[in-house]
């Protein structure tokens, strides 16, 4: 949730090479997150638990340091190696990006968001996501250049909470616009929500438009997961209980709300 404090475009961000950042450094400075709260810090029993408002905390580390500032420096082999995984990696996603596959896999569409949600320049859009592939591509993908500008599922992946997250984002940022881009499956647990969304409905007296993307992949990872012996064996013709029904026109499903417009595209 900490996507675009440091912009995912500036030369130090380092989320493209997390897991090589994070396995060698010594010291992880964890701000804001749920194991700050004062109960799951007792619970999960950090080298050093500090309780208290975060921009005062980060103040007073900053005065104590003052004199013998922090700083590697671009040289230092350390950030080299985060910066060259960092550019691998990157190359490599965008070597995939580039391509214009149809049917559509989850790249080409990502590509298209996430050019099209930077071209909105600033302030930027307020990203909401959920799903299972759809969510884990899109932190790769779609780029956050602003702070407090996504909202996703989270470390459980908690399906349903998209369209809820987008009515709270559009009333509380009223001047930004809110992007969802939905798993079917995900969209599917709350979709009726966006009749609340709709361009014709108020909440506080704020219209709460919405764009409303879906990855219709027909369900959760694909859908049809059965081993080879339940495809072949007595039950064949039974869909698997993660199977959608393929080509559903959710975007006819959303004209009932008037002129709400939601788009769905076959992954």
């Amino acid at each position: 949730m900490g996507k675009g404090l440091l912009p995912d475009t500036h030369e130090l961000a380092a989320s493209a090479a997390r897991s090589l950042a994070i396995g060698q450094c010594d010291v992880a400075v964890v701000v804001g997150a749920r194991l700050n709260c004062e109960e799951e810090i007792q619970l999960r029993k950090p080298y050093l638990g500090l309780v208290g408002d975060a921009k005062k905390v980060l103040e007073l580390i900053n005065k104590e340091i003052k004199d013998d500032p922090f700083c590697l420096g671009k040289n230092h082999p350390w950030v080299e190696a985060i910066s060259k995984k960092v550019k691998d990696n990157v190359s490599r996603m965008e070597a995939q990006l580039s391509k214009d596959v149809v049917p559509f896999n989850f790249m080409t569409p990502m590509r298209i968001i996430r050019d099209a949600i930077l071209e909105a320049g600033s302030p930027a859009p307020v990203l909401v996501s959920e799903g299972a592939n759809t969510m884990d591509v899109g932190r790769a993908v779609l780029v956050q250049t602003e702070p407090r500008t996504r909202l996703d599922a989270g470390t459980w992946g908690t399906m349903g909470v998209g369209l809820g997250y987008c009515i709270a984002a559009a009333v509380a940022s009223p001047d930004r616009l809110v992007v969802a881009v939905e798993g079917d499956s995900g969209f599917t647990f709350s979709a009726i929500e966006v009749e609340n969304s709709s361009t014709d409905q108020h909440w506080y007296g704020i219209s709460c438009p919405v764009v409303v993307i879906v990855f219709n992949n027909g369900g959760v990872y694909g859908g049809d997961r059965r081993n080879p012996e339940e495809i072949t064996g007595p039950h064949k013709d039974d869909p698997a209980p993660t199977s959608f029904v393929p080509g559903a026109a959710y975007h006819t499903l959303i004209g009932a709300f008037g002129r709400q417009r939601l788009y769905s595209w076959d992954a």
